[in-house]
């Protein structure tokens, strides 16, 4: 058998071409694409949709209870409002009743001590009878270290006749946590002699202001008061160093 030398043979293939196949597939294929697309858009839309319809309609209800709680909360901010103003307004009340009943509580008590005053006047006891030592007070100014002071001397006599004598008015107290004392015409433009003059017939007010010295703290007043006429006696009062409210 002889044998067969030299190169391979290929077999060729002949294919026939065909372009208007060709373009007709890839028609077909961007038909396709294109209505996927379209496919995957509406159903994307339609989703989108339903969702936005679900979210506007939850955003009217949430609008809805939004307008009924803020209706709420005026109508009970009013109430409050209300409730605050009425209990004011019964505060002012109370307090404009509790002041006036204050007031007529001190005028009454003031009326009483006048009646009182004015009986001793007219018809004292055995034992009243004579120089009397009515009243001291001690009212505040702006000044802390500044005072009014007011006192009040009278005659007790069933026939009133002109008393005379004298009466000292001597703060005790310390200073420097030495005790120390002070007369009122040390400490008072108003009055000019340790011995303040007496002359009346049923009474005779001392008042004027005093300026305590830098330190000074009063502990007591000692007040001592004399008649030379019409008979001799002398009485002396000894008050605590105690400040009204108000104004003499």
């Amino acid at each position: 058998m002889n044998s067969v030398t030299g190169s391979k043979q290929f077999r060729s293939i002949v294919v026939q071409h065909r372009p208007g196949k060709n373009a007709s597939i890839v028609a077909v294929l961007l038909v396709l694409l294109v209505v996927s697309c379209s496919l995957f858009f509406w159903l994307g839309g339609q989703s989108y949709r339903e969702e936005l319809t679900e979210l506007t309609a939850e955003l009217s209800e949430l609008k809805q209870q939004f307008q009924e709680l803020d209706k709420n909360y005026q109508s009970a901010s009013q109430q409050l409002a209300n409730q605050t103003l009425g209990a004011e307004v019964d505060r002012q009340a109370v307090e404009e009743i509790r002041a006036v009943v204050r007031e007529h509580k001190q005028t009454i008590t003031e009326l009483n001590e006048e009646i009182t005053f004015y009986k001793g006047l007219m018809a004292p006891t055995e034992r009243e009878r004579g120089l009397g030592i009515r009243s001291w007070e001690i009212y505040p100014t702006n000044d802390p270290d500044r005072y009014q002071f007011k006192l009040v001397m009278q005659q007790l006599a069933l026939n009133h006749t002109v008393l005379t004598g004298s009466v000292s008015i001597i703060l005790v107290g310390k200073q420097a946590g030495i005790e120390e004392s002070y007369s009122i015409d040390q400490l008072s433009e108003q009055v000019q002699a340790k011995d303040v003059r007496l002359r009346f017939k049923y009474f005779q007010y001392i008042d004027g202001e005093l300026q305590l010295p830098p330190g000074f703290t009063v502990d007591r007043v000692d007040i001592v008061a004399r008649a030379s006429r019409p008979k001799s006696v002398q009485v002396e009062k000894h008050y605590g160093w105690i400040v009204q409210t108000g104004s003499v």
